[in-house]
């Protein structure tokens, strides 16, 4: 009977998702869900297209339009509708009542009591990873895959001498793709994170050790951030690539927020 109810309910988000690129008049294309590999969660993806994009595709798309979008320019403003588009398209598959999705004073998405998620958009591609249980943390990234200037900037500021060196002789995959998915894996990680930390911190408080296996990528915590997150913690966090971008995403169990120590990691 579960099988059936989960089976049932995906078919109905399936058709939730033919339904909501159709509404998008070509705004959203190639909208997909995602394998996550936890429990009652859902990882939506798609393209969007900027050329298509419209004012009036907030109100086709039933998603409210916030005051502080007023003053944005056109490509953050398709950026946010995509974003929240997935969002809502990943709480229908979930089963869950959609509600507006309010941006937080910290410019966070505040989400439905009883659910979790992350939004990310990047080069006309967004995502949403949501679960079902608000006794979780999420994070989810996007990132095309870096080359020439970007990909010796991701490597200069993102990984460490270690890291550039695994990153050399490793064959995983190829470095220009690992690279960007430390990259992207290092945000997720701090995006699943910052509900406990709650201040910014640098690429260098975690780190690859060894190359990526079965859709994981394995990060330590290189300075204790608080109380609840010391120093040598691992995080899974999963992905997904092709030949133009890697997809990111990480369920951690909620932490009690503690103070955070003086043991201050780079901003």
């Amino acid at each position: 009977m579960a099988v059936s109810a989960a089976s049932s309910m995906r078919a109905s988000a399936v058709r939730h998702l033919i339904a909501l690129s159709a509404r998008s008049l070509g705004f959203l294309k190639d909208v997909t869900l995602h394998d996550t590999g936890y429990v009652d969660a859902v990882l939506v993806h798609a393209r969007f297209d900027f050329e298509c994009y419209t004012e009036d595709l907030f109100h086709k798309l039933a998603l409210a339009f916030p005051p502080s979008l007023c003053t944005a320019l056109p490509l953050r403003r398709a950026e946010f509708l995509a974003g929240r588009a997935m969002a809502d398209a990943a709480l229908q598959a979930l089963g869950q009542l959609t509600t507006e999705i309010p941006i937080g004073p910290d410019r966070a998405p505040v989400w439905p009591k009883g659910s979790v998620g992350s939004i990310t958009h990047a080069r006309g591609h967004c995502a949403c990873f949501a679960k079902g249980d608000p006794g979780w943390q999420a994070g989810v990234d996007i990132e095309a895959i870096a080359s020439g200037h970007a990909l010796e900037s991701i490597l200069s500021m993102t990984a460490n001498q270690r890291e550039r060196a695994l990153i050399a002789r490793q064959t995983a995959l190829p470095p220009d793709r690992l690279a960007t998915l430390l990259f992207s894996a290092k945000e997720t990680l701090f995006k699943g994170l910052y509900p406990v930390v709650r201040r910014f911190f640098g690429f260098d408080c975690a780190e690859l050790r060894t190359p990526p296996a079965n859709g994981c990528l394995r990060l330590h915590l290189t300075q204790t951030l608080c109380r609840e997150l010391p120093a040598g913690e691992s995080y899974d966090v999963r992905f997904n690539t092709t030949a133009d971008w890697v997809l990111t995403w990480l369920a951690v169990h909620r932490l009690r927020r503690q103070a955070c120590t003086r043991a201050a990691c780079k901003i």
